[in-house]
């Protein structure tokens, strides 16, 4: 709102030099315009044209401002050093536990990756942050094409995964492959957006995946929805 005052002031000081300027042409003993006279009234008549045109832009920016602040909200951040005195994600760890998993019960071998995050703060304690989530897998044995899936959690979905009970603290993020990689290791890298200061956390892990026997020896195939 800095903006809009200044522009204020700007505009205020435009019109009391156009009054002023005005007076001028009124004074006793001026018969007639003269050159000086002219050129002052061509002066004000610009001057209250770029007034217009400062209120027209002003009004312009204050309603381009409000319909964007309706459509999708203001974020307040706190200065940097304040924000450093938060118990605010930091880092980004992921769990032991993460590897493949069957989310098919008859599965005999592994249809699925899951994987076990939690940020952390400055210190390395866990702390429960929103945010929304993307998990690629690679599998670097197949330089050619290494990206083997990716998923996306938005902010809603990934807190619907959170798990805060029992020996559990953190999110668990079960990711269905729709393809069966040929190779049994992958390498996953996970990042995490911050809800609150909108920082990128990056972390990546090789895992394990249980593969069917035929999976070792031909190319990776398309598994049934």
């Amino acid at each position: 709102m800095n903006t809009d005052k200044r522009i204020g002031a700007f505009v205020f000081s435009l019109i009391c030099v156009h009054l002023c300027s005005s007076a001028v042409l009124f004074l006793p003993g001026c018969s007639k315009p003269n050159a000086a006279n002219i050129t002052l009234r061509k002066e004000n008549q610009e001057l209250q044209s770029r007034i217009e045109q400062l209120e027209l832009a002003r009004k312009t920016d204050t309603n381009a401002l409000r319909a964007a602040e309706e459509s999708k909200g203001t974020l307040q951040t706190l200065p940097h050093d304040r924000l450093a005195k938060l118990f605010a994600a930091n880092d980004l760890k992921i769990g032991r536990l993460t590897g493949g998993a069957r989310l098919k019960a008859d599965s005999k071998s592994d249809d699925a990756l899951k994987v076990y995050v939690v940020p952390t703060d400055e210190t390395g304690d866990d702390v429960k942050a929103a945010g929304s989530f993307i998990v690629e897998a690679f599998d670097l044995n197949a330089p050619n094409s290494p990206l083997v899936a990716r998923w996306e959690f938005s902010t809603d979905e990934a807190r619907k995964h959170w798990y805060g009970h029992a020996l559990l603290y953190e999110y668990v993020l079960p990711l269905p492959l729709k393809t069966i990689p040929r190779h049994e290791m992958l390498t996953l890298k996970v990042t995490f957006i911050d809800e609150l200061t909108q920082r990128r956390l990056e972390a990546q892990r090789v895992v394990k995946l249980t593969l069917a026997p035929t999976s070792a020896t031909h190319p990776a195939v398309n598994v049934d929805p």
